[in-house]
């Protein structure tokens, strides 16, 4: 009989063996996954912040052209375009009814032959982090050429001057006035490429 019970006893120490150790097993597991998605999310917050970098360089290359016909027309070389066309994929992967496609890679938009790949800036700016940093401008124009053509249609930002209300009287009846002149929007797409093959795009919309 006693023989019975150490032999009963051997075998539930056994299974309790192998229930802490799937246990343990589990814990280390769980442990590992929340790093690597505290660590991704880390790497992916340090990729939006780096975009700014490449913002900040469209801007600054569109603001010393902005009052010159040279924004007229497309500049490939640059990453800007005159117009912004129709079925346009920012992801550069080209799927299936995009019509034109970013080429970030260099690689004609993973060779794809069924649609008009164009590109983005030239130099890619990579930070202490090894984030890789591209961009590409788009005026929000129907087409090339001047915004003020009769045949051209673009997005315009116009500033309002609106009647002033009497003290302490709210009027949202005031009908409001606009300037003449108006300014063409612009749209920049920001492409960071860091550790880890984190991609991250960002869009900044800007007017002059």
């Amino acid at each position: 009989m006693s023989h019975r019970s150490g032999g009963a006893g051997l075998i539930v120490a056994l299974v309790m063996l192998i229930v802490m150790s799937m246990s343990a097993l589990a814990l280390v597991r769980a442990v590992s996954t929340s790093v690597l998605v505290a660590g991704n999310f880390a790497f992916r917050q340090a990729a939006v912040m780096a975009a700014e970098a490449g913002s900040e360089a469209a801007v600054v290359w569109l603001t010393a052209r902005a009052l010159s016909p040279d924004l007229y027309s497309d500049q490939p070389d640059q990453g800007y375009y005159a117009s912004l066309p129709d079925g346009l994929d920012i992801s550069g992967s080209a799927p299936a009814g995009a019509k034109v496609a970013i080429d970030w890679d260099k690689d004609q938009c993973n060779s794809s032959s069924e649609v008009i790949c164009v590109s983005a800036s030239p130099a890619t700016t990579k930070d202490d982090a090894g984030q890789i940093i591209q961009y590409v401008m788009h005026r929000l124009c129907r087409s090339a050429g001047s915004p003020q053509d009769s045949a051209n249609s673009c997005l315009l930002y116009r500033e309002s001057s609106q009647v002033s209300p009497k003290k302490g009287q709210f009027s949202y009846g005031a009908s409001s006035r606009f300037k003449t002149d108006s300014a063409v929007y612009y749209r920049i797409t920001t492409r960071v490429r860091g550790p880890r093959s984190t991609t991250v795009f960002v869009q900044t919309l800007v007017h002059f």
